[in-house]
């Protein structure tokens, strides 16, 4: 019998994507369904969508300038989710 114990390695946990720090070649987009691609496509369209009419309703601008502000508002409300969830995420 030998006098000490074995040392018994730990195994790395797992990440739930990988591990995200030394892969660059890791593709999120390739791994989804078809339905979660027509999503993450169709819903920031049907939001700047949404928002056109309620634009379209309330103030009666032009189209150019209903698109303009519709698209705006898209993208900031899709910068402010991406910044409060990469502020809650670390």
């Amino acid at each position: 019998m030998w006098p000490f114990k074995k040392k018994i390695k730990e195994q790395p946990k797992g990440r739930l994507y990988g591990n995200r720090y030394n892969n660059q070649n890791y593709s999120v987009w390739g791994n989804l369904s078809i339905i979660e691609k027509f999503v993450l496509v169709a819903s920031p369209v049907g939001l700047t969508f949404i928002d056109m009419m309620i634009l379209d309703v309330m103030f009666g601008l032009g189209f150019w300038m209903n698109l303009g502000i519709s698209i705006a508002s898209t993208a900031g409300l899709v910068a402010l989710i991406w910044w409060i969830t990469g502020f809650f995420g670390e």
